[in-house]
């Protein structure tokens, strides 16, 4: 039997239900249940509830409550870690997950996956697969090393493939 964190979804859903990208905790209050929205936010931006100690994130708690099901990670498709609605989580791989991961925030080229060499005037297209840096070529604009990027990021991760540009 699966279970999320050690708890079997028959418990979890004793305790939590979801409703329009909320998790409600059912509580007993005399004859009646309430029904409290749960959710704080953790150091990492991500909405968590306590269950018996363990904090356990939202979305992974929503997918479980619908799937019956733990992927390996479970992706926010918008990558917004507050949007939980169903129709924005995935199962995925952790290599998946990796490629719907935001640009970081010390990029100057504007594009994911791309970085000025600052000696040759150039600019290269790198992507990570399976925690490895791959070099993918140089090229003379950043739009151009971005196509190889582009190109690359199709190849190894799909329909996980996240924006790659600036806002």
């Amino acid at each position: 039997m699966e279970t999320l964190q050690g708890f079997t979804w028959e418990f979890l859903n004793s305790l939590f239900y979801y409703e329009d990208g909320l998790v409600r905790r059912k509580v007993k209050r005399g004859p009646r249940l309430a029904h409290a929205v749960v959710g704080s936010v953790d150091g990492k931006g991500y909405l968590h509830v306590n269950v018996e100690g363990k904090f356990v994130r939202l979305h992974k708690l929503i997918y479980f409550l619908f799937h019956k099901t733990v992927p390996q990670e479970v992706d926010h498709k918008d990558r917004d870690r507050r949007n939980n609605r169903i129709d924005n989580l995935r199962g995925a791989t952790r290599q998946q997950n990796s490629g719907n991961i935001g640009m970081f925030k010390h990029n100057t080229s504007g594009f994911k996956g791309v970085v000025y060499i600052k000696g040759k005037n150039k600019w290269d297209a790198r992507i990570k697969i399976n925690g490895k840096q791959v070099y993918l070529g140089r090229r003379s604009t950043p739009e151009e090393a971005s196509q190889l990027y582009e190109a690359a990021a199709r190849q190894h991760f799909g329909e996980f493939v996240g924006k790659n540009h600036a806002d």
